[in-house]
């Protein structure tokens, strides 16, 4: 653990996030890109981009048990540091919540992993591609539990789209399909993708307005 957070370690603390989200757990791992933290039931991993402040939690009445059983990564070994790319690899074929736009999570698998972004199989929104720089926070589930009981068949991503190495590449790929940025956080984030320069995507809407979207803030694409 990063000699910074040597005061925290073993203690509850609470984690707010950039956007108003907290958290409130005992402090399990933290470095200079992941903080992991343990509520009670899930283990929490927080990319430290969106970490706002840590503090110790002084209510006496908040008590969280430390895990029985830890991580594997962190079982005996106290050199280990967790990167980001490593949490997305360690989750892939696991089950997971996740977090990135639209005031709620999401739930179901990372597929597979690139170099900016990496690819999820949601039972509800499907192949979704989603920027790393954008992700909040990542909550496997623990056991064998499933996202709303559906069986491993039901889950399984059936896709047989090849990805492009870089999220801007995979986007440029969608040109002429009707696309969601941003699981549809605003009216404009929806329209057929036309074109994508300088890092300006323009879409048409359903009105068949032009709207230019700026690379930087788009979070997410699926296409419908």
């Amino acid at each position: 653990m990063n000699n910074v957070f040597n005061q925290f370690k073993k203690e509850i603390v609470k984690v707010d996030l950039v956007g108003k989200s907290d958290f409130r757990g005992t402090l399990i791992e933290s470095n200079d890109e992941i903080i992991v933290l343990f509520d009670g039931d899930d283990f929490v991993y927080i990319p430290m981009n969106h970490v706002d402040n840590i503090s110790v939690v002084q209510d006496e009445m908040d008590t969280i048990q430390r895990p029985s059983i830890l991580p594997t990564y962190l079982n005996g070994n106290d050199e280990k540091v967790l990167t980001f790319d490593e949490m997305l690899n360690l989750a892939k074929g696991f089950y997971t919540e996740i977090y990135f736009a639209n005031r709620q999570p999401i739930h179901g698998i990372i597929y597979n992993v690139m170099s900016d972004y990496f690819i999820f199989h949601s039972p509800i929104y499907k192949t979704l591609y989603i920027s790393k720089q954008h992700l909040k926070w990542l909550i496997p589930f623990l056991d064998q539990q499933r996202p709303f009981d559906l069986t491993d068949k039901e889950l399984k991503n059936r896709s047989k789209t090849t990805f492009e190495a870089s999220f801007e590449r995979q986007i440029e790929k969608m040109k002429n399909k009707l696309v969601v940025f941003n699981l549809g956080e605003q009216s404009h984030h929806i329209g057929k993708l036309v074109n994508m320069n300088n890092k300006m995507i323009e879409i048409r809407t359903a009105r068949g307005n032009t709207i230019l979207l700026n690379l930087e803030h788009i979070k997410s694409m699926h296409e419908v």
